[in-house]
């Protein structure tokens, strides 16, 4: 597995050390993990764990859901992914090195992060932010063009140059959005999204899910947190289901997103639903059972 090109550090005494590059996603695939998770435990200060032992692995050129009931460590799994905490037990890698040991301007380039919800502590301008996402790269005018294009491609050309708090809740995710893509240009390796799709409508949540499913067809490792189960059955490879701090499956798309597995997690029937045309890319569909089947599986 290749190394990052970034020394360890500790969080107050940075320290030299080999610089091996992390290639860029370029739409070549291989089998190893580019992130994963080894017996990750957490818990925040005078708290219970919020995670446990998790073992999980990112692929590259693959979309994986994180799914599972409220307060189950979806959001906190992410954070320690993307290095913003460290973990109390194990450790969470990105090409072989602790992500937390990272210095800020390598995870930024190999990592772009979507978080469930974002602020902006200034004005800036639509174009302005998304731009602001080269900055670590220093490319951002050289890239003037792909932002350009971004701009357009998340529905956002015609509020550019507005600032952001005034737009609504949706627009304000999209410009996240577009601006964790514009992060990802060259060099990226992992885009790590925590309920994207929250604020967005039908149309643009399933456009932000095929442009996931486009990134990884890039050689992108893509994990997503999303509630909605029929999302992920149809744009996921993996998934990986959280239940009460513990990740109790994971695996591609058709042995855990059944309602076999869902549903002693979920405490509500399910019932699957076959396409009704065929095709490689046909997919089936979960539906919540009838209301005495919920009332059943909620008392047994």
């Amino acid at each position: 597995m290749l190394l990052p090109d970034t020394p360890h550090t500790t969080e107050n005494n940075p320290t030299p050390g080999p610089e091996t590059p992390l290639g860029p996603a370029n739409g070549t695939v291989n089998n190893e993990p580019v992130m994963s998770a080894e017996a990750v435990g957490y818990a925040y200060p005078r708290g219970k764990p919020v995670l446990q032992d998790v073992n999980a692995a990112l692929m590259p050129g693959r979309v994986t859901a994180l799914i599972g009931p409220n307060a189950s460590g979806k959001s906190t799994l992410v954070r320690l992914m993307l290095g913003a905490l460290h973990p109390d037990a194990g450790r969470v890698s990105l090409g072989g090195m602790e992500v937390g040991r990272l210095r800020p301007a390598a995870r930024a380039r190999w990592v772009s992060y979507v978080p469930q919800r974002g602020g902006v502590g200034f004005a800036f301008t639509v174009r302005q932010i998304v731009a602001m996402a080269r900055y670590v790269a220093g490319d951002a005018k050289q890239r003037g063009d792909a932002i350009e294009r971004l701009l357009i491609d998340y529905d956002l050309a015609d509020v550019a140059d507005r600032p952001f708090p005034y737009l609504s809740g949706g627009q304000q995710q999209r410009v996240l959005l577009a601006r964790a893509h514009a992060q990802s240009l060259g060099g990226g390796r992992v885009m790590l999204l925590d309920e994207p799709a929250s604020h967005l409508d039908l149309r643009h949540a399933h456009a932000l899910m095929h442009r996931l499913r486009g990134l990884a067809d890039g050689g992108l490792a893509v994990l997503v947190v999303v509630h909605d189960l029929n999302l992920a059955l149809r744009y996921a490879d993996d998934a990986w289901l959280l239940d009460a701090g513990r990740l109790v499956a994971a695996g591609p798309w058709d042995r855990v997103l059944t309602p076999e597995v869902l549903q002693p997690v979920y405490g509500v029937a399910l019932r699957r639903v076959e396409p009704e045309a065929g095709g490689p890319d046909a997919r089936p569909a979960l539906l919540v059972g009838t209301a005495s089947q919920a009332a059943t599986m909620l008392q047994g």
